[in-house]
Formats: structure tokens, sequence, C-alpha cells
């Protein structure tokens, strides 16, 4: 009788801290499988590859020599049957529509997250392919962050979702989708068409935030343009947030949307928390009239030119995810 082949799993991250981590929770957690830890990404593509065992890989998004997108195009190229899997924040939403459709990449998670969701997520992947004779795409687009994220074209045709954002049009009069599978904003936000399909004198914005409301239901979207190739389609990522569990956004997640300085990004959480200019300064550690300076800046980097329009973005735009 042959024995049952062990699960092998290799990790990939230059963060020796949460290499660590994950050994000594791994062994714990799953004692009849093997970990294979690997700290540098251009070594562990030829160990992966090299070895036929490994069953999933999980991956840094952000690594130096090779990014965790990077490695999976290669992983991917040379193991049609791997399990990739991606740590990432919440900045990267559009890269990680990119490598699932491309790349095959099975899930994306948020740092943190606790090892025993990816290992049982694996476990139950693993377990699936077993009981198939073909291969399958992922059950599921994209469920992380407990967001609801929706993918669309430049006509709301809707092209993928997850579970979070299937449950979102089920529940909310707001959104919804339509019999030919469009997706249904309602009330339809000023500036949405110009948003989507900008005239051709017009540069393209990267992302906008809409607000919803109708009989006391509150629902914002935060729509991210995905960048195009040069034969394919405009798409669209839309992160649907509600406003009224919302709290400052942490200041990583401001600097990685909108391309704030960390000064900038402290100055705008503080903001956020509702505290006015001067009282904001004073904690960041800025004068006042540095902090106007600041002030000016942001408003460039949001498209936004008053403060109470800053913080309407702000908080309709991030949630509190790291």
């Amino acid at each position: 009788m042959t024995a049952k082949k062990t699960v092998r799993i290799a990790f990939v991250d230059d963060d020796e801290n949460l290499l660590s981590s994950h050994r000594r929770n791994f062994g714990r957690l799953r004692p009849d499988w093997e970990g294979v830890f690997l700290n540098d990404p251009i070594a562990a593509r030829d160990a992966i590859i090299a070895d036929a065992d490994i069953s999933a890989v999980i991956l840094d998004i952000h690594m130096p020599g090779m990014t965790g997108l990077e490695l999976a195009a290669e992983l991917r190229a040379a193991r049609k049957d791997l399990l990739i899997l991606m740590l990432t924040g919440y900045a990267d939403l559009q890269s990680a529509l990119l490598a699932v459709n491309e790349l095959g990449v099975f899930r994306f998670y948020p740092k943190p997250t606790l090892l025993e969701t990816m290992l049982d997520d694996i476990d139950t992947e693993i377990k699936s392919r077993l009981g198939q004779s073909e291969d399958t795409l992922p059950t599921e687009f994209l469920d992380l962050f407990e967001l609801g994220v929706i993918a669309v074209d430049e006509n709301l045709n809707i092209l993928h979702l997850n579970s979070q954002g299937a449950d979102v049009v089920r529940r909310s009069s707001l959104v919804k989708s339509g019999s030919q599978g469009r997706l249904i904003i309602d009330p339809n936000p000023e500036g949405l068409a110009g948003f989507l399909t900008p005239s051709g004198k017009t540069v393209p914005r990267s992302h906008q935030s809409f607000s919803l409301e109708r009989d006391g239901e509150k629902l914002s979207l935060l729509i991210r343009r995905v960048p195009k190739k040069a034969d394919s389609k405009q798409s669209f990522m839309i992160i649907l947030v509600d406003p009224t569990q919302q709290r400052a956004p942490a200041i990583d997640d401001l600097m990685d949307l909108f391309g704030l300085t960390r000064s900038e990004a402290k100055l705008t959480q503080k903001l956020a928390e509702g505290l006015a200019l001067d009282q904001a300064a004073e904690l960041v550690g800025i004068s006042h009239s540095s902090a106007r300076t600041y002030l000016k800046t942001i408003f460039s980097k949001t498209g936004v030119n008053r403060q109470p329009q800053l913080m309407k973005t702000v908080l309709s735009s991030i949630p509190s995810l790291r």
C-alpha cells in the first residue's frame, strides 16, 4: 500500500521575522505537512521549480531583487499545477486583478493574515482538486480584506466579483446586478460616466470615490482604473465600503493609495479623526504654517480643494486594513 504523500509548502518572504513566525507555527498547525522557508526570491524560484513535491507557495508581493508578481509569473510558466498565494497591501488591488487573470494566483491576503487561514484554504483547495479530473479556475475572486470587490469594464459589465462583493450586490438597494450581468448603480453618481470614459483631452484619473445614499442606506465606492495593455480593454476595480463602519485609515494606506509622504499621511490621518488643522499640526509635530503648506499638497494629490471633501474622500476610500 502506497503511503499518503505529504503536502509540501514553500514560504517566500524577505522579512525574516515573518518567516520565523511561520516556521514556529507551521509545525503546530500542520504537523503532517512539510515547510520550506526561503528569504531570497531568486533562489526560491530555482528551488521551487526543481522540487515537484512543493504543492503551494505563499509569496510576499514586495521583495528586493524580484517582486512577488515576477516570481509568480516564472513559477506559473514552469509549474502549471502550483497553488500560488500572495501577501499584499491594499494599494496592490490593481496588481491582484492582473495576477488572477494572467498568472492564476489562487488567493490574495492582506498583511497580517493568520497562517492558519492560509493553510486552511490550501487544504480545502488541494482536497477539491483531488476530487476533480480537470483544472478549474478559483471559485472565488479576490476574497481578501473583508471588502466587497467588483471588477468591471467601462460599460460597468461585471467581469469578476469576490464573495463579499456578491453579498453586497444581493442585499443592497444601491448596487445591483442587471439581467445582462451589468452593474446597476442607483442613484447614478454625478461624474461617474466622465471618470469611466473621459474625453480625449482629459487625462484619466487613476481613482475616484463616490458616495451613494438613499432612504438612510449609505455606500461608498472607490473606483480604481486598472492599467491596460495597448491591445486590451479598460477595466476598473470597484471597492464597496460602508462608511458607517469606517475609522481613520492607517498611515501606510494613505501613502500607498494617494502617494502621500509620511508626514502628509500623518497629518491627513489626524484630520480624518476630526481634529482641526492646528490641533493636527501640533500632534504631528509641525508648525501651523507647515501644516497649511502640507494641506495644499494633500489636496493636489487627492484631487480635492476643501478640507470637508478631503475627509469624505479619505474616510470613504480606505478601510483600516493593516
